[in-house]
């Protein structure tokens, strides 16, 4: 047998019982060898292979071949994500982790949809000769389905969305004496009452912080590599800290239960020096020109950013943001007229029109039904007035920024992190003429509604489209500079 014939039987052998070839790090293994009940897997974002692990667990209890835990006969299991999108994901882990000769005949499997069927779900052969099923279910759209079902184990990717869908599981579980495990960063939803189930004593805490020596499996010398090869050792740990808002590296880089607000957010923000994001060299070539409004009527409440975007070559790189300009009421007496001048005002020093602007995104009403009420629709019919246009016919329209999945309560947090990545890696310029939102860059704290805050939410509503991935499916460019 040649060399070539050896590896092509250890690629086969991997292929085919992906799980036997897989060497854990120290958490995972401490998780697998756990017989507690209900357990807690608690670690950083996308390091130490949560969802991984979880889901090879609740494999092998569900196969019957469990190295670690007694093995009941077949059964159902549970796998409960946050959302359909986040389940198709989770799905296609599992795929990767079946023994394939495990898995029942005729089982269709599509990666980009999941298995089939409006309640996905997969059958696995158990060592007694008949099958386990395990369901996927979300916790968010209402078909989680908990009346009178009975399983051997669910498994929680990510924070469950509730306490009560938490006791509600875990009373499914208790008719078969079966197991309840969470895999999660704490962050994305409550995380108090589980830190209570931990204190009580009801909750098994396994924790990792993100070391080097968390990052060697079991039995080996060096650290686990990334699919390029880096290494995933002490300076790449600090260069994924780095990649992160101080104010969030405790919870989303160690696992850690609390976000330790450091006072000033945008901590790479540099104003002056060498590396300063303040300057004046404008964007030259192709670019989205964007606006961004924020609904204010106290002095410097009601401001808009005039955003220049250079969108990357690959999808996968940081768009380029140049702030060119700003719009503030310093007085807090304009009305939604004198807003619509201070704007097209803003735009003709540029050589440029309404016509000009791709994308317009503007706040929620502010004080709605009163005599100061400011609102999108109010600047719309004032920008269209001064054009001698109808309102209707106005392109682009002001559009509010959303609200519901994926935004919501969660939107300040996703926004500025989008930008704390920006800063960071320099893809962020501001024109000097710019001094509000300057200011407020160097202030900005998340945890305090301030000041500080309009000029930063503007630059978010500006940035919508591309926080939010919607650029992609084609926005208009100009030429600029």
């Amino acid at each position: 047998m040649t060399l070539g014939d050896t590896l092509a039987g250890v690629v086969q052998g991997a292929q085919a019982s992906p799980r036997s070839w897989m060497r854990w790090l120290p958490v995972q293994d401490r998780y697998r060898r756990s017989r507690a009940a209900r357990r807690l897997l608690r670690a950083g974002n996308q390091s130490t292979g949560k969802t991984t692990v979880g889901l090879a667990d609740l494999l092998d209890q569900a196969e019957g071949i469990h190295p670690h835990r007694d093995a009941p006969a077949a059964g159902e299991y549970w796998v409960i994500c946050a959302s359909w999108s986040q389940s198709v994901a989770i799905q296609t882990k599992l795929w990767d982790l079946l023994d394939q000769d495990r898995v029942k005949p005729g089982t269709i499997f599509n990666p980009k949809l999941g298995f089939r069927g409006k309640h996905p779900s997969v059958q696995v052969r158990h060592e007694s000769g008949e099958y386990s099923i395990i369901r996927f279910k979300t916790t968010r759209q209402g078909t989680l389905d908990l009346a009178s079902a009975t399983i051997l184990g669910a498994l929680f990717d990510e924070v469950p969305l509730s306490q009560a869908v938490y006791s509600e599981v875990v009373k499914r579980v208790q008719a078969s004496g079966g197991w309840v495990s969470i895999c999660m960063t704490p962050i994305g939803a409550p995380v108090e009452w589980v830190q209570e189930e931990v204190k009580a004593g009801r909750l098994e805490d396994i924790h990792t912080r993100l070391t080097p020596e968390a990052m060697i499996p079991v039995g080996a010398r060096w650290p686990l590599r990334l699919q390029d090869g880096t290494p995933c050792d002490d300076d790449w740990i600090r260069r994924v800290e780095a990649d992160t808002p101080e104010h969030e590296r405790e919870v989303r880089v160690h696992g850690g239960w609390e976000i330790r607000s450091s006072g000033r957010y945008f901590a790479t923000f540099a104003s002056t020096g060498s590396a300063a994001h303040v300057h004046d060299r404008v964007p030259v070539g192709r670019v989205t020109v964007c606006l961004g409004i924020d609904h204010g009527t106290l002095p410097g409440k009601q401001i808009a950013h005039l955003v220049l975007v250079q969108t990357p070559a690959t999808a996968d790189d940081l768009p380029s943001v140049y702030v060119l300009d700003s719009y503030v009421d310093v007085t807090g007496n304009a009305s939604p007229r004198d807003d619509a001048m201070g704007i097209l005002a803003m735009l003709r020093r540029h050589g440029m029109g309404w016509e000009s602007l791709d994308h317009v995104y503007g706040d929620k009403v502010h004080m709605p039904g009163s005599g100061s009420q400011k609102s999108n629709r109010d600047l719309q019919a004032q920008v269209a007035k001064a054009l001698k246009i109808p309102d209707d016919a106005l392109r682009p329209a002001i559009r509010t920024v959303k609200r519901g999945q994926g935004r919501g309560s969660g939107s300040l947090s996703t926004g500025c992190r989008w930008l704390y990545h920006a800063i960071t890696r320099h893809g962020l310029g501001v024109h000097p003429r710019c001094t509000r939102l300057i200011a407020a860059l160097d202030r900005y704290d998340i945890a305090v509604d301030d000041d500080w805050k309009d000029p930063i939410d503007a630059l978010r509503y500006a940035l919508d489209a591309f926080i939010f991935g919607g650029w992609r499916r084609g926005a208009s460019v100009v030429r600029f500079g």
